[in-house]
């Protein structure tokens, strides 16, 4: 077959997570204000995944996630300092 053109390999990258279930969570139970913002880019990511722009798509779900994390990292300072606080408002006189 020295007439045929060779197939060409296309490199296929994975889809970019939404983190859609990931923001809600971290709204209802960490932080609601950039909970709320991490909902926004991830339903970004999934219009633009519709949209078949996969790198708005990954710009916006780099953004979700990183939101998601600090809404996390926030919701966990914020309970540890809570219960440090009470912890020792009723333990020192």
């Amino acid at each position: 077959m020295a007439g045929l053109p060779q197939p060409t390999s296309v490199e296929h990258r994975p889809l970019p997570k939404d983190y859609m279930m990931e923001s809600v969570l971290a709204t209802l139970f960490c932080c609601l204000l950039t909970g709320l913002i991490a909902i926004v880019y991830s339903h970004e990511t999934r219009a633009a995944l519709g949209r078949g722009d996969l790198a708005q798509a990954e710009v916006a779900s780099r953004k979700a996630r990183s939101l998601v994390l600090f809404s996390l990292l926030f919701g966990v300072f914020v309970s540890t300092s809570w219960v440090i606080y009470v912890v020792v408002a009723l333990y020192l006189p």
